[in-house]
């Protein structure tokens, strides 16, 4: 199918549907975070983008997480990236969190996420970094009266997506699905991945202890983590029986590991992310 008969279904979908669709409230919010040390605990805060459906709820819960800059100069520039992405989760009655990890934007610091060395990396170490982050914010959604609980969905985009695989091989109380968008870490430069048998390894570690159902999504011209090593990515969960879901996109521009933010490509993952979430019994139709 084209992508421009898929546009087409995209705009007819939001056209039938506007009517149902709910405002959505934005606004900023501070996340805190317990941080254990050498030499005791410190208390942080991680700023943070909350975008409410009306009504009460109880509403299913969408964490999204953004992805880490090559050059950590650009760390602190990070900012909310998904504001459309998420309004369309919301007014469909999600509610969503789009929180900065430490050392990112205007969240506290430092930076957690190092894996040391290109050579030898601890890609293990440093997603389970990440994935302490994205749990402040699962803790953070629990104490809302109007957030379910028990209907929470991890979705992440590269570095973001590695941390949400992190997390979900920990199976947190109430996390029902993963979708990981194009995730990964250690590319230094375009397909140049630090020790990718380490990377493999890790996604590995992980999967052997996950339960929970997965869509991955990844584009036929990633330059961060391609196709082939995407593959290899997939069979080492594969071959943990972890339920994943793998969707191969086409190629997006220059490089496919932008695919999630190009405004066109809901055309094409929204049918992706809808069917997965109706496996999951959460709200649909997102467009």
């Amino acid at each position: 199918m084209t992508l421009r008969r898929l546009t087409l279904i995209a705009a007819l979908l939001c056209s039938a549907l506007g009517a149902h669709a709910q405002s959505v409230a934005r606004r900023d919010i501070e996340i805190p975070m317990t941080v254990k040390g050498f030499f005791g605990e410190s208390h942080i805060k991680l700023a943070a983008t909350e975008y409410r459906p009306e009504g009460d709820g109880p509403f299913p819960v969408l964490v999204i997480n953004h992805g880490t800059p090559r050059s950590p100069a650009d760390f602190p520039k990070t900012q909310d990236r998904y504001a459309r992405q998420a309004e369309m989760f919301a007014k469909h009655g999600f509610l969503v969190l789009n929180p900065l990890r430490r050392g990112y934007g205007k969240s506290d610091g430092p930076w957690a996420e190092n894996y040391f060395s290109c050579a030898n990396p601890d890609y293990v170490q440093a997603g389970l970094e990440t994935a302490k982050d994205i749990g402040a914010a699962l803790d953070y959604a629990r104490t809302l009266p109007y957030a379910d609980a028990q209907h929470m969905v991890l979705l992440g985009k590269s570095a973001g997506g590695f941390g949400v695989l992190a997390l979900s091989s920990l199976n947190p109380e109430g996390v029902v699905g993963t979708i990981n968008f194009a995730g990964g870490r250690g590319s230094r430069g375009p397909d140049d991945v630090c020790n990718e048998a380490k990377l493999v390894d890790a996604f590995g570690r992980y999967a052997s202890t996950t339960k929970v159902p997965m869509l991955w999504v990844y584009s036929e011209n990633d330059h961060f983590f391609g196709p082939a090593l995407a593959k290899r990515l997939l069979e080492a969960y594969k071959a943990k029986g972890v339920d994943v879901r793998f969707e191969g996109v086409p190629p997006y521009g220059s490089d496919g590991h932008a695919f999630f933010e190009g405004r066109d490509n809901a055309a094409i993952w929204v049918p992706m992310v809808d069917q997965f979430l109706a496996k999951l019994g959460l709200p649909r139709h997102l467009q």
